[in-house]
């Protein structure tokens, strides 16, 4: 290195150097967890010092040289002087507290100020937390609860902030992240393209759909949430989330969003004339479901030519409430219902059917029970073709819809006590799909 090493930084590490050098004789013989500690808490006593020295080392805008240097007006460009004083801020950064002294200009024209804190450090006017920090709290406030973040970040990092923070920061990224959703849904529904980069999904296209309930001041709701990935190996691979408090009609472009974005809407070939007008072939996508009618007409609205899957073990669970409807001896439901289930498994819902047409009811609730679930396995019979769905290599469970219900929705909005207010739930649902999702807890340029 050509240039000496600023003063400020070196007299951090010769004061780091020195406690660390302490250490070692008053920490002789003692425990690793003991000099773990012993560092860390040294080291992060100098932090906000270090960095506070080498942001003002390494910004134009703080050399104490040019406080009185005249300056070109972000927005007009025109020249003008700074105020007579410089102006304070304190920023909460993953290093600590920075303290920092900055220029503060004013243009006339254009009836505004601003400092490098915010042109060059990109630190906005208000802001008490730096970027890195704000991501720290965010991505803790959509993992845990505010009480549990505050302790996490503490005894991890040492950085005490406040509980509200990390309420309010959660939030506002929340609802900047359904926002840019509602933006990229608007945008599929007007261009019938997708709205973001497509990051398309392995293999098979599916898209999984269930509701899980979560608790609001005036009661229990549904919110909704689909999983969208591949299939790789008959199994889900590769999926991301969407989740959200509103009925079908709202949820379903929302998820067709997210399919596009995974390639639902890539075409795959054309059919018709060779020359002249023909039809675009898009990519086929699999819709996986309970049973639940919404599901179902989802997938006819916003897919079109589509392969309809009902969860496996959901039906299987019907034929176990006719067994026991049937028989009320347990071992006698078990003998009548667990061939069957494999039967329907192996060969699709011809035999269920015809057992369902052979049973006898013994009272009137078995009887409109019977009735029901002839009606069931009759409407979805081309849903559960089970063994040419495991033929071409497809999922016949839910499972990971129903996974995504815990992770994405339940392990956060729904632990004991916890009532959500209609803004708090949206903005959560939509931060915790995206998290868990893997992506990035800040809006996709594209989509907003």
């Amino acid at each position: 290195m050509d240039r000496p090493i600023p003063a400020e930084i070196v007299a951090c590490v010769q004061e780091l150097a020195s406690a660390l050098g302490a250490w070692c004789e008053q920490g002789r013989d003692r425990p690793l967890e003991e000099h773990e500690d012993a560092v860390l808490e040294r080291v992060r006593a100098v932090l906000p010092r270090l960095l506070g020295g080498v942001v003002r080392a390494a910004t134009s805008g703080l050399d104490p040289r040019l406080a009185r240097a005249r300056a070109a007006c972000p927005t007009c460009g025109r020249k003008v002087a700074p105020w007579e004083r410089a102006r304070a801020r304190t920023v909460d950064t993953r290093c600590g507290t920075v303290a920092l002294r900055a220029p503060w200009y004013h243009c006339d024209g254009c009836r505004r100020g601003w400092s490098v804190v915010g042109t060059t450090l990109g630190v906005p006017a208000r802001a008490r937390l730096s970027a890195g920090l704000r991501g720290w709290v965010v991505r803790l406030g959509a993992t845990t609860d505010h009480r549990e973040a505050v302790e996490l970040l503490e005894e991890l990092a040492g950085l005490a902030v406040g509980r509200d923070t990390v309420r309010r920061h959660a939030t506002a990224a929340g609802t900047a992240l359904a926002a840019a959703e509602d933006a990229a849904v608007a945008a599929v529904e007007r261009t019938r393209e997708a709205a973001e980069p497509v990051d398309a999904a392995p293999g098979h296209l599916l898209v999984e759909a269930d509701g899980v309930m979560v608790r609001f001041p005036d009661g229990w709701h549904e919110a909704k949430v689909a999983a969208v990935g591949g299939v790789r190996d008959g199994e889900a691979a590769a999926l991301s989330y969407v989740a959200a408090r509103e009925g079908p009609d709202r949820f379903g472009p929302r998820v067709l969003a997210e399919a596009a974005r995974r390639g639902a809407l890539d075409v795959v070939g054309w059919t018709g004339p060779l020359r002249g007008r023909g039809l675009a072939r898009l990519r086929p996508v699999v819709v996986l479901g309970d049973g639940a009618r919404w599901i179902w007409e989802l997938a006819a609205e916003h897919f079109g030519a589509c392969v309809e899957v009902l969860d496996y073990y959901h039906a299987s669970q019907h034929l176990w409430e006719v067994a026991r409807a049937l028989h009320p001896e347990a071992a006698a439901a078990a003998a009548w219902a667990e061939p069957l289930a494999r039967r329907l498994r192996d060969e699709g819902a011809a035999p269920v059917l015809a057992a369902l047409a052979a049973a006898v009811a013994r009272d009137p609730a078995a009887a409109d029970l019977l009735r029901r679930e002839r009606a069931f396995f009759r409407t979805n019979a081309a849903r559960m073709a089970y063994p040419a769905f495991r033929a071409r290599g497809l999922p016949i469970g839910s499972g990971a819809v129903e996974s995504a219900a815990r992770h994405v929705v339940q392990a956060r909005l729904k632990r004991p006590g916890m009532r959500w207010s209609e803004p708090g739930a949206r903005a959560m649902l939509a931060l915790r799909a995206r998290l868990r999702s893997g992506r990035p807890l800040t809006p996709t340029p594209h989509a907003a």
